[in-house]
This record gives C-alpha cells, structure tokens and sequence, in this order.
C-alpha cells in the first residue's frame, strides 16, 4: 500500500519546518526542466501510449535529486546518505563538498571543547597536585617528585611577583615577569639561576598548563621573536683526590648509621660508577664478590628503555663494600633486611625498606657544609669514576660499558673527556719532528 502524499501546505513532519515553495528546489529529472515533472509520460501505469499527467507534489526540505555527470552509463548516481560521507564534485570544482540531510553545502566550524569549569577557579598549587595524580601513569616516582618541586618554585616566584590569578588564565604578561625574574633573582647556592634550571622550570610549567587548558607556553614558542633559555655545554665537574679526601674525613665525623651510610658511599661509588638511585635501591642478593660485580637491578629508565645489568666493583671499591658489610650485619644485630643500605625508622623496630631520595640529598648537603667542598650531587661520583678511569688508560668504549651507556656520545659529553693537558700534550708530540736547517752558501 502506497504511502499517501501529503499537500503543499503540509508541515514537513521530519523537520518541523514548513515547505519550501523556490522553483530551484524542485526536483530536477537527468537532462530535464523544472516543470518536466508535468510532461506527459509514456508507459505510465495508465496503459501503454496513454499520455498521462501526475499530480503535483508536495516540496519537502529533503535535499534535492543532483545529477552527476560523471555516474555509469547505466544513469546510476546516488545520493550521498551517510552524515559523514562527502560528494566528490568534477576535477577543478573545488574541494569535497558535504551533503546529505540537514547538510547545507558548507563546512562545519569544529567546537572547540571547554575546559571544566573547576579548573577556572582551582588555585595553583591545589591544580599542581591533581595534575601529578592525573600523569602518575606515564612518569617514575622521582620525576613526579621533581615536576612537584619545580611547579613549587613556580608557584613561589609567582606570589612574589604578586601574581594571585589561576593557572587557567596566566598570560603572556606574566611568563614574562617569570623570565625576568629567574634572570635576576639568586638561588639557594647564592649565585643567579642557570639557564639549564630555566628551562627545565619552563618545559615543567608548559606541560601543567597545556594539560590545564592554557597553551600559553607553547603559543609563545611559536612566535619567531620569542628566545626561551636553553642549556649551554657546562664543563664536566669531577672530583680530584684531595677533594675525595676531605670528605672521607668528613664523613668520619658523622655519627651513627647515617656516619656509616656516609663512609660507604664516599669510598664506594667514585670506583664504581653507580647512580644515587641505583645503589639506594640495590639489593644484597645484587652482589656477586665471587666475580666483583653488581647487578643494577633499578636502573635509570626502569620499565621504560633500560633493563637490569651489571656493573664492575674495582679493588678500592671492594674494600669499602666489604667493611661495609661488617658494619651492616652490627646494625641488624641478627635480623634479616633484603636492602643492600637498611633503614630502621625507630630504635627498637624492626628494619624497613630503602632510603628516600630526600634522605641521601640532606646526607650530601650535611657532607658539603662539614667538608667545605662544594659539589652539584651525590652524581658527581659517577662523573668522578669515569674521568678517573680514563685518565688511568682505560678506552672510552671500557668507561661507556661500565657506565652501560649505550653509546660513547653519552659518555664523552657528560662524564669523561680526554684533558686538555693530555690533549695538547699529544698534538705536541705528533708535531715533535726534527727540525732541518740548510746553511747557505
């Protein structure tokens, strides 16, 4: 049963619309006329060769027949139904253009998604911590850390601009006042901020904020007349042996387990080359004397790029592990901890897990004050060990293995170089040649 047509004046029941009444929006057979739809027919269902008038029709706001010329020779052409589909107009007609129902010809504007109203309104620091909770995921817990401290920083140097607005709504402006004040103000070592720290504060700070909602950052960065600071080449800082000495000598004025934490670590790590976190983490079942090693089973990169690997533990380094050892199983008094450097929070309780990262911080710094030497961390050791076997004849490929490097690049940009003495020592004799004089006659 044929579905009844409806007037001209009937509201169009799938739009709420009335009907259109434009001649143009009328339905256009292939190759006919407007009014082509009031031709008689042949072959209509009148009889055959009877000529036969249809009814008009009502005008819909269903978007017309379009004729493509270039469809099958069959007069196949379809209109494009699907809300996403586009209609692929001749070549030189321009770009895709989109119909189908509700479509009028032209693009759609994407919207832009907005942001939570919450994050408008949410101060700094209260931000900082929900946007370290929301990246706990893709990061390690010491960068976590890190990003923590430095948006700290950030949000001290904005209250002392007098900055009080959301991270939501900072603006050029005030990137700017932060810049000047990084470039002027004094760190807690006494000297002006580096350029490194700079910019590590600025890429900590561009993240926190594209993920608030407020490029500003990265809209500056695209602007050709911005220049951010950028870290410069800093000479390798290593520590020579009466450095070493003095803060052995220090480290023997420090009282209790903490003294003997110290001890250890100054005599142990510039002869093996292990990281802060590598040997704070390391496991007595990591040791292996029978063949001097040790297994860095948390190294740099854990979980990420990096896989568990040994490292060597040189003669000097043996000695130190040893007396260690002695002195931890008097620590434990017979009790049983799997961390290489125990920890017993509380007297009389029982031993825990591994030192914090903070407690071997305020463990360098108490170093630093008692021995007067003034280094960047606890790292500096592994710098120390490098440059240390390198100036003893060891290859770069040796030191870059030790280091598990996985390139020399690595090891000769950061940690151990040929000197400048030794350089030019050897561009001296590769131009030692005996000096011809020719008397004249």
């Amino acid at each position: 049963m044929k579905e009844p047509r409806r007037a001209d004046g009937a509201q169009n029941q799938r739009t709420g619309e009335a009907p259109t009444h434009d001649p143009i929006m009328r339905e256009q057979e292939p190759g006919g006329h407007a009014n082509s739809r009031n031709k008689p027919k042949k072959g209509s269902c009148g009889g055959a060769g009877e000529n036969r008038e249809e009814p008009h029709r009502a005008e819909t706001s269903i978007a017309p027949y379009r004729h493509i010329p270039s469809a099958s020779e069959d007069g196949e052409s379809s209109l494009v139904e699907d809300w996403n589909e586009t209609q692929q107009l001749p070549a030189g007609a321009g770009a895709e253009t989109p119909v189908g129902r509700g479509t009028t010809g032209k693009r759609r504007r994407r919207r832009w998604t907005r942001r939570p109203t919450w994050m408008d309104r949410a101060p700094f620091l209260t931000a900082a911590r929900r946007y370290l909770r929301d990246v706990r995921a893709f990061y390690r817990e010491s960068m976590l850390e890190r990003y923590g401290r430095d948006l700290r920083t950030v949000y001290r140097d904005l209250q002392a601009l007098g900055v009080e607005t959301t991270p939501a709504k900072l603006r050029e402006g005030h990137i700017k006042g932060l810049l000047l004040r990084w470039q002027t103000r004094t760190t807690t070592h006494g000297g002006p901020m580096e350029a490194a720290s700079q910019e590590k504060l600025l890429t900590v700070l561009d993240g926190f904020l594209t993920w608030m909602g407020n490029p500003v950052v990265s809209r500056m960065r695209q602007q050709r007349h911005v220049r951010f600071p950028h870290a410069v080449p800093k000479p390798i800082q290593v520590l020579n042996p009466e450095d070493l000495a003095r803060l052995r000598e220090a480290a023997e004025g420090t009282s209790g387990w903490p003294g003997r934490v110290a001890r250890f670590l100054v005599a142990f790590l510039p002869y093996s080359g292990l990281r802060p976190k590598e040997i704070r983490l390391a496991r007595l079942a990591d040791l292996d004397l029978g063949r001097g090693r040790i297994l860095v089973s948390h190294p740099k990169g854990e979980n990420a790029w990096a896989a568990p690997d040994y490292a060597p533990i040189p003669p000097p380094a043996r000695e130190a592990l040893e007396d260690f050892l002695a002195e931890r199983e008097a620590y434990l008094a017979g009790e049983s901890c799997e961390w290489l450097i125990p920890l017993r929070r509380y007297r009389g309780t029982e031993p825990t897990g591994p030192w914090s990262a903070a407690m071997l911080r305020k463990l360098k710094a108490e170093l630093q004050s008692r021995s007067g030497v003034s280094f960047r961390g606890l790292k500096t050791f592994r710098a120390t060990f490098a440059q240390s076997a390198k100036d003893g004849g060891a290859t770069i490929e040796a030191v870059s293995r030790a280091m598990r490097h996985r390139s020399t690049k690595t090891t000769e940009a950061f940690y151990a170089r040929i000197r400048a003495d030794d350089a030019f020592r050897e561009i001296e004799r590769a131009f030692e040649k005996p000096v011809v004089r020719i008397e004249r006659t």
